[in-house]
């Protein structure tokens, strides 16, 4: 139990700006297996969204904005970090995966990575524009699944795909850490989050999420061998803004 309680601590000190459970102790290994509470984090996001979604005196333009800048400061901009940092290197123009990496782990932020961040963000206000504008009550409350579901990719990831970065430290054992129990925990509760009982196509939510995030584990596959930190956090990214799409398409 005691375990249990530090893993779920972990992932919501790690994930988010609440203070002070970052500090806590942890095993190595416990940061990876930490990723079956991922999408529990997930969850709390989109209740915040979903609230502030429902803010009176408020444009629906507006709304959306405060939405995006919430999720960026509430998880404190490491998946904006790690977006940027993967598209600065994936899109480069270097070959080598050791090159590819090196750009990745630059300190500076170049243009590809600033425009691709934009060009993300801008996007997510839209497609959180479109939502509330078509459901007059506000932000639908199953919705809640978006950032949960780009959470939870993570264990699916993690457990499909290598560590590319080389080195041995944190990130090698976050990954090598996640093991079948975690993916399968993850994707369980992806599916029961995004369960929508007035809609049967949302059953296909986690599976079209999770199919999105392999595809993109392929991708950097090719491009560096394997995912770092930078490449799981671009796809938490990627995989919010394809849902808010897939959500739009199918509700």
């Amino acid at each position: 139990m005691k375990k249990f309680f530090r893993q779920l601590l972990f992932a919501f000190g790690f994930l988010t700006i609440i203070p002070g459970l970052g500090k806590l102790k942890i095993k190595p290994d416990d940061t990876g297996k930490s990723v079956v509470f991922y999408p529990v984090v997930g969850l709390l996001i989109g209740l915040f969204l979903y609230l502030i979604s429902l803010l009176p005196g408020l444009l629906p333009l507006t709304r959306s904005a405060i939405m995006v800048v919430f999720t960026l400061i509430f998880s404190r901009f490491i998946h904006a970090d790690g977006f940027m940092d993967t598209m600065d290197g994936f899109l480069s123009g270097r070959k080598m995966p050791r090159d590819i990496i090196a750009v990745m782990r630059d300190s500076r932020t170049g243009t590809l990575g600033f425009v691709s961040g934009f060009s993300i963000y801008i996007l997510k206000i839209c497609l959180f524009y479109e939502i509330i504008s078509k459901w007059a009550g506000g932000f639908p409350y199953y919705l809640f699944a978006a950032p949960a579901l780009s959470r939870g990719g993570v264990a699916i990831s993690g457990y499909m795909f290598p560590y590319a970065g080389g080195e041995k430290g944190l990130g090698r054992s976050f990954v090598s850490s996640i093991g079948l129990f975690q993916a399968s925990v993850s994707f369980l509760l992806m599916g029961i989050i995004s369960f929508n009982r007035d809609n049967i196509l949302s059953l296909i939510s986690a599976p079209a999420v999770s199919a999105f995030g392999i595809i993109w584990g392929l991708v950097c596959m090719k491009k560096i061998g394997g995912i770092t930190g930078d490449t799981l956090g671009a796809g938490i990214e990627m995989s919010e803004l394809f849902y808010l799409a897939l959500f739009i398409a199918i509700f």
